[in-house]
């Protein structure tokens, strides 16, 4: 088996009328900054998945009963609008496919950074970080450190992780 990377033979095809975001087109081959961005994209789609409370706790009652008199008292207060945007919160589901693809790209820290502890946590921080739409500054003032030395380390991890991908081949998505 040779080295050559995996290529995309035919054109882009892309209408700005029809086409969503042209800037999520994938790359030809797997790549740093396209594995660092589906890690975080990863993370994100984590964050949005239910978690199971613990059996008898939790429940669908809303958090409190209001009264009609404890709605007027509310209004009179202006803590009305208030009530009602936390009680009309809703949770956005993700997809499938993006939950398909968070399966596949959540364990690539692990199974290609193995022997490189140090850069398995910055790929993972820096990924989380980058899911809460923070940098990483962010890591370092959390975990300590320097930025650019936990930026550093995502990158060089993500190209490990590109690197293994193109090796075994795995598509690009």
């Amino acid at each position: 088996m040779s080295d050559m990377p995996v290529v995309r033979r035919e054109p882009l095809k892309f209408n700005p009328l029809e086409d969503a975001v042209m800037e999520d087109i994938p790359p030809t081959i797997w790549d740093g900054p396209h594995v660092g961005k589906r890690l975080s994209e990863a993370m994100r789609t984590l964050r949005m998945l239910p978690m199971q409370a613990v059996a008898g706790y939790g429940g669908s009652w809303p958090a409190y009963s209001y009264e009609f008199e404890d709605l007027l008292a509310q209004q009179e207060q202006g803590e009305l609008e208030k009530t009602q945007r936390m009680q009309n919160r809703t949770r956005i589901m993700p997809s499938y496919s993006d939950v398909t693809r968070m399966e596949a790209a959540i364990v690539w820290p692990a199974r290609y950074l193995n022997g490189a502890r140090h850069l398995m946590r910055a790929v993972n921080a820096v990924a989380m970080a980058h899911s809460l739409e923070r940098d990483a500054g962010w890591v370092a003032v959390k975990r300590g450190g320097y930025a650019d030395t936990w930026r550093a380390n995502h990158d060089r991890g993500c190209d490990v992780i590109a690197a293994g991908l193109r090796a075994e081949m795995v598509p690009v998505f």
